[in-house]
């Protein structure tokens, strides 16, 4: 990503860009930078690609936007197709792969909040996922791992569906706790699915004991359900199997 990109952009027409500087932590299908300029300092994720499965960057744009307005993203301000970058606002803050009780109850909280945004897009097909990577990986390993998340799919049936905007994505890389709230980042995954999905994936990522599991569920429902232990689990699985098929993925490409 060059600076004289952006200088011809109207965007910055009365701000002198000052610096561009890669950032340490970076995903894998975005090089992100930090932009100072005399005004304020931004964040420039330009795309490496688009060959992963699900991407919409125009409905990535559309759906921050959203969340940003409810004060749990930093707010987009540009997407350049032509380039294949967005401008969003820059936050500082940290990331945390373990959670006191306090913080994931906040955290909880704030993905509830995210989740009654209603937005206009098909449900994600998680079939569709493994149908994929089944062609692609070929390996007994692999197939082993397909398998199982087809069974845990036939398992999901008995359960009724509760579909909400989904994150999809929700690693500690993707949430930023700053000073007064919890911001999250990269919503290229975002799509709509069962509520479940996003739940599994702080459970997973932040492994969660069955005493937090039960926390995160109570604050979420704020009563206890029949069967969402259950729930919970088999999407804990799906999880887990679709993050060790993307990363194979990756390899294979």
């Amino acid at each position: 990503m060059q600076i004289q990109i952006l200088k011809q952009l109207n965007f910055f027409k009365n701000q002198k860009l000052l610096s561009l500087d890669l950032l340490p932590n970076q995903g894998y299908c975005n090089i992100n930078y930090k932009l100072h300029t005399t005004q304020s300092d931004y964040l420039i994720r330009k795309f490496k690609s688009n060959d992963t499965v699900n991407i919409s960057r125009s409905f990535e744009f559309r759906t921050q936007k959203h969340v940003a307005i409810k004060n749990i993203a930093p707010t987009p301000f540009l997407l350049d197709k032509k380039n294949s970058f967005m401008i969003t606002e820059f936050t500082k803050g940290i990331h945390k792969s373990k959670l006191h009780n306090l913080e994931l109850i906040k955290l909880v909280k704030t993905v509830k909040k995210f989740h009654s945004i209603k937005v206009n897009t098909k449900e994600y097909n998680l079939k569709k996922d493994f149908n994929y990577y089944s062609q692609l990986l070929q390996d007994k390993n692999s197939q082993y791992i397909i398998n199982q998340s087809f069974k845990e799919l036939v398992k999901l049936k008995r359960f009724k569906k509760e579909l909400v905007l989904t994150h999809h994505d929700l690693n500690p890389k993707n949430i930023i706790f700053t000073i007064n709230s919890i911001k999250i980042i990269d919503w290229e995954y975002a799509g709509v699915n069962d509520l479940f999905f996003d739940l599994a994936s702080l459970c997973c990522e932040f492994k969660l004991s069955k005493k937090e599991e039960i926390l995160l569920l109570k604050t979420y429902f704020q009563k206890s359900r029949i069967n969402d232990i259950d729930k919970l689990n088999s999407y804990k699985i799906i999880y887990k199997n679709l993050c060790l098929l993307w990363f194979k993925s990756l390899e294979k490409n």
